[in-house]
């Protein structure tokens, strides 16, 4: 209990805490429109639903799927948004998934970054000022 005093002695749940006044009985309440539901039990203290955890060989085959030759560059992304956006893929791999998607997009727009400048650099005739710039040399050939 949080120790806070209310005014409707009918109240079966504190207005503050959410802890109930009833010893006896349990009673479940919905949060946040049914994402989260918390259960208090004949004590008044608070069980969350919890989740069951995902296997090491359901890892560990998410994780092998880019190695897959030919197939696993373009299967991976895919697979990734199934996982990021349904409603069936447990909370902690789509937080995975949504993760590793926004890694792969940082690293794709790096890439692009230092392709244009490397590009431009080409474009512009100035190869062996780039080829100095990125080995870090005197003279280049």
């Amino acid at each position: 209990m949080c120790g806070r005093n209310t005014e409707n002695e009918n109240a079966n749940f504190c207005e503050y805490c959410g802890n109930s006044f009833r010893e006896n009985g349990s009673a479940i309440t919905d949060y946040n429109s049914g994402i989260n539901q918390t259960t208090y039990n004949n004590q008044g203290v608070q069980e969350q639903d919890k989740e069951k955890p995902i296997s090491f060989g359901n890892w560990l085959l998410s994780m092998l799927v880019p190695f897959i030759p030919f197939v696993g560059i373009f299967a991976y992304p895919v697979l990734l948004l199934v996982w990021a956006f349904s409603n069936d893929t447990p909370p902690s791999k789509k937080n995975w998934a949504r993760a590793s998607l926004i890694i792969i997009l940082i690293g794709i727009v790096i890439f692009v970054i230092f392709f244009a400048s490397a590009m431009s650099m080409i474009m512009n005739g100035d190869f062996a000022g780039y080829m100095k710039e990125f080995y870090n040399i005197e003279e280049f050939y």
